[in-house]
């Protein structure tokens, strides 16, 4: 797939319309991992080759875009409007293919961090998983080496332990402490679905 796209960005023949066919293909195949039954693993491989791919071909067309500003400069200097009217348009087509990409690129990211992250909370019995998830994705960030860790560089794993550790009030509390039962550590009552996201909220 993106073999064609790199001999299209090579040979300079991309245009609006083949940038509307790649970001549709692409889409596609990202779709087609997240529905796949494969393993983690292999899901983590897949991404992580489209999405250095498509940074190379970002990488491409921004070196096109700068050597076009050259050549229109070059063409107002030497008076040739027409030959400038078209280096510009083709410009311009091009930044919109780039703006498609850094929208190709966030996606994978983005996919990249959830697929990680999932994987890394299945250890934990969590209140909520779905806000605990949509907590932690904001701490997160996809390094140069592919791995998914936080922020401020600690791994994931070290991360979500410390996280856990500095609140514990949203994983499940253990034993059985009854219907309607109020948790003394976290202070909102277990039943209540609604308090418990607000506490964590409150305590983020």
């Amino acid at each position: 797939m993106f073999k064609k796209v790199s001999e299209l960005l090579n040979n300079g023949s991309i245009n609006e319309e083949v940038a509307k066919a790649l970001d549709a293909e692409i889409q596609a195949e990202l779709t087609k991992l997240r529905d796949e039954s494969a393993s983690w693993r292999v899901k983590h491989k897949e991404l992580q080759d489209t999405f250095n791919e498509v940074s190379e071909s970002k990488k491409q067309l921004e070196t096109q875009v700068a050597g076009l500003d050259e050549k229109i400069a070059k063409a107002k200097e030497d008076g040739k409007a027409e030959l400038v009217k078209s280096l510009e348009t083709e410009k311009a087509e091009k930044n919109e293919l780039v703006k498609k990409f850094n929208d190709m690129e966030m996606s994978n990211k983005n996919l990249k961090i959830e697929n990680s992250l999932n994987k890394a909370l299945g250890g934990y019995e969590l209140i909520d998983n779905d806000i605990v998830s949509q907590v932690l994705k904001a701490d997160l960030d996809v390094k140069d080496d592919g791995n998914v860790s936080f922020k401020d560089g600690k791994s994931l794993e070290d991360g979500l332990k410390g996280f856990f550790e500095a609140k514990p009030h949203l994983l499940k509390p253990k034993g059985n402490g009854g219907s309607g039962a109020e948790d003394n550590n976290s202070g909102f009552a277990k039943d209540s679905l609604t308090a418990q996201k607000l506490a964590m909220l409150n305590n983020r």
